[in-house]
């Protein structure tokens, strides 16, 4: 009678093992693909860039437009001029400018690209495999390649995540925000940061957004940094990487190598918030970072990341032009 208790026991315990591996696989390790739920914004061709949803206007696979908004247009600012005369990295377009500059004082490395564009077209993401899943990543390197990008940064790795707001090149691919800040770069050039509590996946998309990514946190008060940050999690001295908003059309990316004695300890957010303070930003959000930060230009990683770096899910990008 023991030994066929012992048996039952051990079978229903086999067979609980079997069901919780079979619930990991399918929730967390397996592939999941992700449908666009709808199309923020219907752009309007300007004779540059790329089409929003990588799809034609008459496409029936394109999700409904639920907002139309005139094409964030930023000629007027556009500078005339080459901004990447001292630069480490230079690449100066009819519509799109890059200076990449690199830094490196006490025991910090970092790289700063200024992004100028002539519309929002030009400031693109981009997902491993193509398209937005959970469970498939490639190196920055690959994604910037396949996408023809001239420079790209690890973004928000919302690949691994099952909740964030995710909007990309004008496609809403996931409403649940989370309770992370969000960063959402509209149509019309704005970036703006919002709590957990403040964001509105509904208010974003009537308002126009382009980009939406979460994970952060927010590292700027109007210009100004900070000291105290809504998730600190990680605050000690480690790789990040970050985006930063000057006005409409103008931007900056900055990746800091990090854990790497001799070279570069990384920031902590207070020093990577002073950062964002010091080179004149209004707004600043912080990215996936750790191993997954790297800068990649012109198909070659510039950036040294820590343990040789890490795949990701998706990337910022801007593309050579006819590309």
């Amino acid at each position: 009678m023991k030994a066929r208790a012992f048996l039952i026991v051990l079978r229903d315990v086999l067979l609980f093992g079997a069901l919780l591996v079979a619930f990991a696989l399918f929730h967390h390790v397996l592939p999941k693909s992700y449908e666009p739920i709808r199309t923020v914004v219907l752009p309007t061709p300007v004779g540059t860039g790329a089409n929003a949803a990588g799809m034609g206007a008459d496409d029936p696979a394109r999700p409904e437009a639920i907002v139309a908004t005139e094409v964030g247009d930023f000629s007027a600012a556009f500078p005339d001029y080459d901004t990447g005369e001292n630069a480490a990295y230079s690449y100066q377009a009819e519509n799109l400018r890059i200076a990449v500059s690199f830094v490196q004082q006490n025991d910090i490395a970092y790289f700063v690209a200024d992004v100028r564009i002539r519309n929002i077209e030009l400031f693109q993401t981009s997902f491993a495999g193509g398209e937005f899943s959970t469970g498939v990543t490639e190196t920055v390197r690959r994604m910037a390649k396949d996408a023809g990008a001239i420079l790209a940064v690890s973004g928000d790795f919302c690949g691994a995540h099952k909740t964030g707001a995710v909007i990309r090149n004008g496609v809403l691919y996931r409403e649940d925000s989370g309770d992370k800040d969000v960063c959402v770069l509209y149509y019309d050039g704005t970036m703006k940061v919002y709590s957990a509590d403040e964001f509105s996946v509904d208010e974003a998309v009537a308002n126009g957004a382009w980009q939406a990514w979460s994970f952060g946190p927010d590292l700027l008060d109007d210009g100004r940094a900070l000291t105290t940050f809504s998730r600190n999690r990680v605050s000690g001295k480690n790789p990040r990487c970050a985006i930063g908003y000057y006005e409409p059309g103008h931007y900056c990316l900055v990746v800091v190598d990090g854990r790497q004695d001799g070279y570069s300890e990384g920031m902590t957010l207070e020093e990577l918030s002073a950062l964002f303070a010091s080179l004149g930003c209004e707004e600043a959000y912080n990215l996936d970072g750790g191993a997954t930060a790297m800068m990649v230009y012109d198909d070659d990683i510039i950036s040294s990341p820590s343990d040789g770096g890490r795949a990701s899910s998706d990337i910022i990008c801007f593309l050579r032009e006819g590309a």
